[in-house]
């Protein structure tokens, strides 16, 4: 027998191979059928290709994407490999797909910077590296409804009066305690009126507004019974009014609900909503999405003290629930004004156990309930009173303004509030001038506050109506700017947004006869 080399016996004969081991076979065996052949190279641990390697020539194997995405070889000792991808991350600026989906440093928050006519919004990443948002160039402030000059303030200091003083009534008797408020596209307008009855006491008449305050319709008249009607409140549902009011022809003063058209007709009879020994007087009421809410100053307690409680009732005027008694304290507590946040309620009021008049604030919950401590406001020896709220949804918080002595006179200030009611810095100072300035009134329209109020800066005992622009921070922007041109008392006004600028409503007596007073409307805009 001869030994025949491994490549002569591929060639000639075949072989019988398992790893590096040769078999040999004699020359005579030539032509026959070999022991073996040669196969694919398997993942097994063996040579399958008789070339003397083991498990050589396997392919590698890929899975994943971006930075998950791994490579290994398919066979390992023998075995065939897995492919795991790696775990993704979040997606970061760095021109890498770290959230293995295909795509590279996307949804990445834009930035968002500056104010007004500089406020832009630019991407934050752009070929994997982080770039900063950079606000545009601020300009001129002119008067076209923009924040040009980028302060967070619109068309500050060249406001005017673009309406002129709009009369709304128009009777020789006197209208008073007027109630303005907010629908869909106008206002609805309750107020006092001694038209009716040789005992000229009062009755309570509606009428509906469009955004610009022009009459919808006549002056309705709502109450129509023996005794004194008064101190009316208003809200709207978005498809009807919530009027509530105060009437004595029963015994004492109680109050009464009317529902109201949108268009301005009573709808059904009054409902008398509380049955109290004593007075039960000046409600507030709003509307939260589902049901009305109402507050009012209530003497069942007697002896002269005046509390404060909440009650609730649907449109038409079923009550919700129990009456909630919200303040305890044994002297008076008057005026309360109601807000709706959103998730419960801001109640301020004029309060007087302190020995002077003093601003008090406090949370209610849905359904009424006290949250929290009462948060007294105001903490001087002087005389602070009949405050106005506001909630800032921009903003999350509370503010409030009201009229106060410590100067000297009578001045308006101003505080802000946590959602929490807590202070949020210091009272401001808003007015500075000669004379009585007060009976304030308040509004947000999603960038600042308008206030409004009547000032005696001019003539002393002759009210004027003036307004200013108020950042969220209580900063004021642009001069005090008077509304009312006539040259009687304009008292009492009432701020509200429009949904395009503020409007305003006031009671004033510039009209003959001597002593009548009548309801005047304006809202501000450009020259």
């Amino acid at each position: 027998m001869r030994v025949v080399g491994l490549f002569l016996l591929l060639s000639l004969t075949g072989c019988t191979c398992s790893g590096p081991r040769i078999q040999l076979v004699s020359a005579e065996d030539a032509g026959l059928p070999p022991e073996c052949v040669p196969t694919v190279e398997r993942c097994n641990g063996v040579d399958d290709d008789c070339d003397l390697l083991v498990d050589e020539e396997q392919p590698s194997v890929e899975c994943g994407v971006g930075a998950c995405k791994r490579a290994i070889s398919a066979c390992f000792q023998g075995a065939p490999q897995t492919c795991t991808p790696g775990a993704p991350t979040a997606e970061t600026c760095n021109g890498l797909d770290d959230d293995c989906n295909g795509a590279i440093d996307e949804n990445l928050m834009p930035a968002m910077c500056g104010v007004g006519e500089c406020a832009i919004v630019q991407s934050t990443c752009a070929m994997g590296s982080a770039q900063t948002c950079t606000p545009g160039m601020p300009a001129t402030e002119t008067c076209n409804g923009k924040d040009d000059d980028c302060d967070g303030t619109v068309d500050e200091g060249l406001l005017t009066n673009a309406s002129g003083d709009l009369r709304l009534t128009n009777d020789p008797a006197t209208t008073d305690f007027v109630y303005i408020a907010s629908a869909t596209n106008g206002f609805g307008l309750a107020w006092q009126d001694t038209r009716d009855g040789a005992s000229m006491k009062g009755d309570i008449y509606f009428t509906t507004l469009d955004k610009q305050g022009a009459r919808r319709g006549g002056d309705v008249r709502v109450s129509t019974t023996p005794g004194i009607s008064t101190h009316p409140a208003l809200a709207f549902t978005g498809s009807r009014w919530g009027l509530v009011y105060a009437d004595d022809s029963v015994d004492n003063l109680e109050l009464y609900y009317r529902a109201i058209s949108n268009t301005g007709q009573p709808l059904g009879a009054p409902v008398r909503l509380t049955s109290a020994p004593l007075d039960s007087d000046w409600p507030d009421v709003v509307w939260t999405g589902t049901e009305f809410a109402m507050v009012w100053e209530d003497e069942r307690a007697g002896n002269n003290r005046q509390d404060l409680f909440f009650m609730r009732f649907d449109t038409n005027g079923t009550r919700l629930g129990n009456e909630v008694r919200v303040t305890t304290d044994p002297q008076r507590q008057s005026y309360p004004i109601l807000k709706w946040s959103g998730q419960g309620f801001g109640l301020a009021w004029t309060d007087w156990r302190d020995g002077n008049r003093e601003i008090y604030f406090r949370r209610l919950a849905v359904d009424g309930a006290p949250v929290g401590a009462e948060l007294r406001i105001t903490n001087n020896a002087a005389d602070s009173a009949w405050a106005d709220l506001a909630w800032n949804p921009d903003r999350a918080e509370w503010a409030l303004v009201w009229h106060d002595t410590r100067d000297g006179n009578a001045e308006v200030y101003f505080q802000r509030l946590s959602d929490a009611g807590q202070k949020l810095g210091a009272e401001v100072r808003l007015t500075n001038a000669a004379g009585f300035s007060g009976y304030a009134s308040i509004d947000w329209n999603g960038f600042e506050y308008g206030v409004s109020w009547q000032d005696e800066r001019v003539t002393m005992g002759r009210p004027a109506i003036y307004f200013m622009q108020l950042s969220g921070t209580g900063v004021k922007n642009g001069n005090d700017l008077r509304l009312s041109s006539g040259s009687g008392s304009s008292t009492f006004t009432t701020a509200l947004w429009n949904g395009n600028t503020f409007a305003f409503c006031w009671r004033d007596d510039r009209n003959a006869p001597a002593g009548n007073t009548e309801l005047y409307f304006a809202y501000v805009g450009c020259p």
